[in-house]
């Protein structure tokens, strides 16, 4: 990896100081690193980051690594570095050869890792993205906030003795968001960087243009034998594609509330009720989705509320009259779910992020004639947001494996 001839290509990177330490004593393992699996979605509270060892200087059994040590590394780029530290929370995979054993350092981050240690308590009042940026930024050491939105109403909430884990995942599905009847996530990217949003955020930030584009079926190459591997078709190209095996799954999508629901909030303070429904076709607007038309027919939809629910409501002096539990978010939760799901394989590209949105062109698999009425594939095209990611990091390259999904289709 050394040399005055280093270069670099899309996805080519540097890896260096790869550092663990105890607490007491600190080792460069960087001639060890074999490998570095990084993991992150928008369901996930953490990243999961997988070191991958190849000790044949018996380091394992010298400095005994082991659960709650730090490890850090450092991944260069053409014009600039990442500093990543985790915790280690386990060892696995341990592989016995001749000369050498392999093994694997399971991390997560720092913040998940204090999490699990640290309770929350007593009586809190603001509204609950103001409380877990508060509970946040009070137990962060090393991770930074990216995206954190405001939400909708202010309550006096009493954390009885919880997890700063659980309470932080607690307090962001009670959170709705401002800018429609949705719940907030709690997760970390893989930048490392939290993030307190609902996915639908990344719609309104990339209205304009998506945060990348990716192409499947090109041919992506370089001219001349002198021309390096870094043109914009290198970078686009989708190297692979694998269709999840449940698409439009309309089961899932009716049990989870995406299509429609009503919940009946009877006010025990007031002594009345009030039903809160949701209907995904007579509430579709393409300014709040990807693209323009649903992602189900509504001429397939048969009508009828399918969840029925009942929630205690109250109000509490002080306080905004709006209770979470009772407006239409708690149905939806989120206008996302995986019934329009894929994978693909990238070569790696730091500007890609989990809680994005990108465009996906994918070429016809109809051959072409006359009587083809688009090159491209109208159904699995369109725009996508990036669900989660896995990003593959070795001695000198980076690949990255994307989960897209999409609630909306394209209209042509």
């Amino acid at each position: 990896m050394s040399g005055q001839n280093y270069q670099f290509f899309p996805g080519r990177i540097r890896i260096s100081n790869v550092i663990i330490s105890n607490g007491t004593d600190t080792a460069d393992i960087t001639e060890l690193f074999k490998e570095l699996n990084l993991n992150s979605s928008v369901n996930s509270m953490t990243v999961n980051a997988e070191f991958v060892i190849s000790d044949a200087v018996n380091f394992f059994h010298n400095f005994r690594p082991n659960a709650g040590d730090t490890i850090t590394i450092d991944i260069g780029y053409f014009d600039f570095t990442k500093y990543f530290s985790f915790k280690i929370v386990d060892v696995r995979n341990i592989a016995e050869y001749q000369r050498q054993r392999a093994y694997v350092l399971n991390c997560v981050s720092n913040f998940f890792y204090k999490g699990m240690y640290k309770e929350v308590s007593g009586a809190i009042k603001g509204t609950t993205s103001s409380i877990a940026r508060g509970l946040f930024q009070d137990n962060t050491d090393f991770e930074k906030a990216n995206i954190w939105e405001e939400s909708v109403g202010t309550e006096k909430i009493v954390f009885p003795k919880w997890s700063l884990n659980e309470s932080m995942k607690w307090l962001s599905r009670r959170s709705a968001w401002k800018n429609d009847s949705v719940r907030m996530k709690f997760f970390q990217d893989s930048n490392l960087k939290y993030n307190f949003m609902p996915i639908e955020k990344a719609a309104e930030m990339y209205s304009n243009e998506p945060a990348f584009k990716y192409v499947y079926n090109i041919v992506a190459g370089t001219k001349g034998s002198d021309q390096l591997p870094n043109t914009k078709d290198t970078l686009s190209a989708v190297k692979d594609i694998t269709f999840h095996d449940k698409q439009f799954d309309i089961i899932h999508s009716l049990n989870s509330g995406k299509i429609a629901g009503v919940r009946f909030a009877p006010d025990i303070t007031n002594k009345y009720y009030k039903p809160v429904s949701y209907d995904y076709f007579d509430q579709f607007n393409p300014d709040l989705y990807l693209n323009k038309l649903p992602q189900f027919n509504k001429f397939n939809f048969e009508g009828g509320i399918n969840q029925y629910d009942v929630n205690s409501s109250y109000t509490q002096q002080e306080v905004s009259n709006l209770n979470k539990v009772s407006d239409a978010s708690n149905i939806k939760k989120t206008s996302v779910d995986l019934s329009q799901a894929i994978d693909i394989e990238v070569v790696g590209n730091p500007v890609i992020d989990i809680g994005q949105v990108i465009e996906l062109e994918i070429s016809s698999p109809e051959p072409a004639s006359q009587n083809r009425d688009s090159k491209i594939d109208k159904r699995y095209s369109g725009k996508y947001y990036v669900y989660s990611k896995r990003d593959v990091f070795n001695e000198d390259v980076q690949k990255m494996a994307l989960t897209l999904v999409k609630e909306s289709q394209i209209g042509f």
